[in-house]
């Protein structure tokens, strides 16, 4: 569901799609053991997949890696990136990778297909990140006077299913503006004219760029106009694995104790979370990543510590994908046991 967005991300990094995916299928070990920490113990290895490139999304798990939060609890974590959004949650539920970074709407959908095998553990980024975006070039004053305008969609059906509802907000219809897939993506799409605003654009990412542009945009993110609140990525682990493997279940305890720690550094220091992220992250200037890490850190924060996850907000957002047609099938988020939250760090 989230593949045109990655690959809004993707520009210029043609060749690097393909060397992760070639890296992938060589390092898609689940865990074992690699090196020592500072107390001589062996580390155990463990992969995480990412849900796309090194982006500022990622600047927790960036920085403690970088600070040495996960050797500090005996790990030795490599970040993948893959060669589709949709590994995450396939990979995890057959045992291929032991953790990997999705998203709340992708995990929900997957409950209503019985071969998913994977729970959300904590969530990386409690808040939705996708916005409407409206340029400040538009002459337009609020959403409520997109009416005959053009917007721009990536073709994710859970925007088009967004930008309905935040336009029913202002009393207008959706029929009465142009909603376009625009091929060229979003943010040329904006630059150029062709579009007035933008759905699906992310308020720390695209919203950075067209402010850079010289486009002054007004950010209506998602959840402020009427959406649900989601979890925007989640941790991802094999669900029927921490019912049974006591090893996995330490495994997974222990890489959430170093992530919140980075998710703590980040929020503490940008500057810092900026640091990590640059060596890995590819094709971004080094202005405008600093800019976006700057806006990414505080929506880190989470009112209910670290990787904290409402099953109630979880249904409530399942019932409204349900009644937006986004799925055909109810989900109860408790019988389908996909938000586990019994291992984050205490206090």
């Amino acid at each position: 569901m989230r593949q045109t967005r990655g690959a809004r991300r993707a520009v210029g990094l043609a060749g690097a799609a393909a060397a992760a995916a070639a890296a992938l299928t060589m390092t898609l070990a689940a865990c074992g053991s690699s090196g020592s920490g500072s107390s001589g113990k062996a580390l155990t290895s463990a992969t995480v997949l990412l849900d796309w490139f090194p982006n500022p999304d990622h600047i927790a798990l960036y920085t403690a890696q970088h600070d040495g939060d996960f050797t500090a609890q005996g790990l030795n974590v490599t970040f993948q990136s893959p060669s589709d959004t949709t590994d995450a949650l396939k990979l995890v539920s057959i045992g291929k990778v032991p953790l990997a970074i999705s998203y709340e709407p992708d995990v929900i959908t997957g409950a209503t297909d019985p071969a998913m095998n994977a729970t959300a553990v904590a969530a990386l980024v409690p808040v939705p990140l996708d916005s409407l975006i409206i340029s400040g070039k538009a002459g337009v004053a609020n959403p409520g006077a997109l009416a005959g305008k053009t917007v721009g969609t990536d073709g994710d059906p859970t925007s088009a299913a967004i930008y309905k509802l935040i336009l029913a907000k202002y009393g207008l219809s959706a029929t009465k503006t142009n909603l376009v897939t625009v091929s060229e993506g979003l943010i040329p799409a904006m630059i150029s004219g062709k579009v007035a605003a933008i759905i699906g654009g992310y308020r720390n990412v695209e919203a950075v760029q067209l402010k850079a542009a010289g486009l002054n945009p007004e950010v209506y993110p998602v959840n402020e106009e009427g959406v649900p609140n989601y979890d925007e990525l989640v941790v991802v682990a094999n669900k029927s694995r921490l019912a049974s493997d006591a090893a996995y279940r330490t495994l997974v305890r222990e890489f959430l104790a170093g992530l919140a720690k980075g998710s703590a550094a980040a929020q503490a220091s940008p500057s810092a979370a900026d640091t990590a992220l640059t060596p890995v992250a590819k094709g971004y200037s080094p202005a405008l990543l600093k800019q976006m890490v700057t806006v990414t850190a505080p929506l880190l924060a989470n009112s209910g510590g670290f990787g904290a996850m409402s099953a109630a907000d979880w249904q409530s957002f399942a019932d409204w994908m349900l009644k937006a047609g986004l799925i055909t099938k109810a989900v109860s988020v408790s019988s389908a046991g996909i938000v586990n939250t019994s291992l984050l760090p205490k206090g």
